[in-house]
């Protein structure tokens, strides 16, 4: 659930087709396990002070496709309750963008 400060920009047109943007360049697929992804996820997490700088909002290098359950776990992980670390998995992305084993 997205925080107060977020919740217009998480509606806004700009973020609605960057965020399909980058469910289509990973081709759905969650970066950290290989399943279905429906969400996307800021490496370096928007905050009150950052939330104007689209380097950090919009930028394709600050956005991964994630499923449901390894986004929570990221969020998780911040807080010192478990992580589950992109490090971890064992796929990665070729140049053509095709899922592969690491």
């Amino acid at each position: 659930m997205a925080r107060d400060f977020a919740k217009s920009f998480y509606k806004s047109k700009e973020w609605q087709q960057t965020r399909d943007y980058i469910l289509r360049r990973d081709r759905f697929l969650c970066r950290d396990c290989g399943r279905a992804a429906s969400e996307v996820h800021h490496i370096e997490h928007l905050t009150p002070q950052n939330i104007g700088d689209v380097h950090i909002t919009m930028n394709p290098e600050n956005l991964v496709s994630l499923c449901r359950d390894c986004h929570f776990e990221r969020h998780k992980g911040e807080h010192g309750k478990g992580r589950k670390a992109f490090e971890e998995n064992p796929y990665t992305f070729n140049e053509n963008g095709y899922l592969i084993p690491k």
